[in-house]
């Protein structure tokens, strides 16, 4: 016995220092990466799913292995292939070349249709090569946010004290729900975004640095140096640190940055440089043209809502069809909305031309936004690209909030003189859970507008919220100077 575990002790330590000498020598990154997706996402209908390999690859294909029940293992279930395609990105000059980038996904539709709510492995795997990645994910077809069914949008008191709210999910194994208020003030002059300006930060992605990288940043350190919010910066980063660091992350290059890739990008900011995790500490949103209400993009309502409800935001903008090529990326300052449904959205424009030895910060801008989702590009005289149209559409968006300790924050002001500025509203469930009955009584002397928040979270844990504004007060605004 002696004698053969002698034998069996140096064959064991060879096997580990060969392992060990083959792990030291490869230090090629892998072949593939799931994009934007992260461990204990929830998906959903609709959702996308992005791989990130190789430009020269032949191809992705996507599974979902679901996780053992018991003594039963489900088979995996194939959600698609694709052998790329091109999808446009942001620029937005992109080198003087149209802004495309060769991408590898498919989107979640009929694949999981009827497949049992739970956990289970998100796989992408490199046709030809066989490489693979995962991340534990969780697939639920009726998701539990509790979208409001009243009050409507901009509802008024009139002759009553209250608003009556119904909010409903067709979530199955909802645990709770809630609903709470808040007080805003959207008077005010905005967001003061970082001025960042992309000629000028970070290093050589296009012939400087780009759009994407350069906005982010601005409204991370937004976040940090502003708000006080998070520590989403490192400590000693100069801006070009952060923009040049966000874009190595993104992959930008002369071919612009993907929607993707931001998403990506940012995740990986925040958890090398912060150690933040999303869905844990902070809520990431990409929004594509998907959810977009208008049918070129996204409505004034919905940006009134989203800015309303707090957190950075940062603007897609694209080419219509029948213009050339463009794509742009910008940070939210402010929202103003009409009483006509349109609004005026104020940015911070990172890329600022013609450029005169060298701009040293971006620019604020305001855009007129249409009921359609289709922005007034001309007359705001950005002073560079000039669709025949004179338009362009606003159909994507990167969202980061809930940041704050209690899971919702706000720029805005909200009203003072002692008044209660937040609250929960008195109700009760019913429906088996799934609809929550209440009604809202804005304090004495509280003017308004109120945004009431349903937060709502099923039996794995997953949270999701929905909003509604209401008592506002909107004129017919003039164009603001330029």
């Amino acid at each position: 016995m002696r004698s053969a575990k002698r034998l069996l002790i140096p064959a064991m330590l060879t096997v580990l220092l060969i392992s060990s000498v083959a792990v030291a020598q490869d230090t090629r990154p892998p072949r593939v990466r799931l994009g934007s997706n992260y461990d204990g996402q929830l998906l959903t209908l609709g959702n996308n799913i992005y791989a990130q390999v190789p430009p020269d690859s032949l191809g992705v294909e996507f599974l979902f292995q679901p996780e053992t029940r018991g003594d039963v293992r489900s088979p995996a279930v194939m959600l698609g292939a694709d052998y790329g395609h091109m999808e446009p990105t942001f620029g937005p000059d992109c080198d003087g070349r149209t802004c495309e980038k060769r991408v590898f996904s498919v989107q979640l539709d009929k694949q999981l249709k009827h497949q049992p709510e739970g956990w289970g492995q998100l796989v992408a795997r490199e046709i030809g090569t066989g490489e693979e990645t995962s991340v534990r994910v969780y697939w639920d077809e009726t998701p539990p946010i509790a979208n409001f069914l009243t009050p409507q949008f901009n509802e008024q008191l009139g002759g009553n004290t209250k608003f009556h709210i119904v909010t409903h999910t067709f979530d199955e194994d909802i645990v709770s729900m809630k609903v709470t208020w808040k007080a805003v003030d959207l008077t005010g002059g905005g967001r003061q975004i970082p001025q960042f300006e992309q000629h000028n930060l970070g290093y050589d992605f296009a012939g400087h640095a780009a759009c994407v990288p350069t906005t982010v940043g601005a409204n991370l350190k937004w976040l940090d140096n502003t708000t006080g919010q998070a520590d989403t910066i490192p400590s000693g980063f100069s801006n070009s640190e952060i923009v040049h660091t966000l874009g190595a992350y993104m992959g930008t290059d002369t071919g612009g940055t993907s929607g993707d890739g931001a998403v990506a990008g940012t995740i990986n900011f925040l958890l090398l440089q912060s150690g933040y995790l999303p869905g844990y500490n902070y809520d990431i949103e990409h929004l594509g043209s998907s959810d977009a209400a208008g049918k070129y993009g996204f409505t004034p309502i919905q940006m009134l809502i989203e800015y309303a409800f707090g957190g950075t935001i940062s603007l897609g903008f694209h080419n219509l069809s029948s213009d050339s090529s463009f794509g742009h990326f910008l940070a939210l300052s402010n929202v103003v909305y009409n009483a006509d449904g349109t609004a005026w959205i104020v940015v911070m424009d990172p890329n600022v031309e013609p450029n005169p030895g060298g701009v040293t910060q971006g620019q604020y801008r305001w855009f007129k936004l249409h009921t359609n989702g289709k922005i007034d590009w001309t007359d705001a005289n950005p002073g560079y690209y000039s669709p025949a149209s004179g338009q362009v559409k606003l159909d994507e968006l990167l969202i980061l909030r809930s940041f704050s300790s209690n899971g919702i924050f706000s720029a805005l002001k909200p009203q003072s003189d002692g008044r209660p500025t937040r609250g929960d509203v008195v109700g009760r469930l019913t429906d088996g859970g799934h609809t929550f009955v209440g009604d809202f009584t804005p304090p004495a002397g509280s003017t308004g507008p109120w945004l009431l928040i349903s937060e709502s979270t099923d039996a794995s844990g997953h949270t999701q919220r929905a909003v509604q504004l209401v008592g506002g007060r909107f004129v017919n605004n003039q164009p603001p100077p330029q």
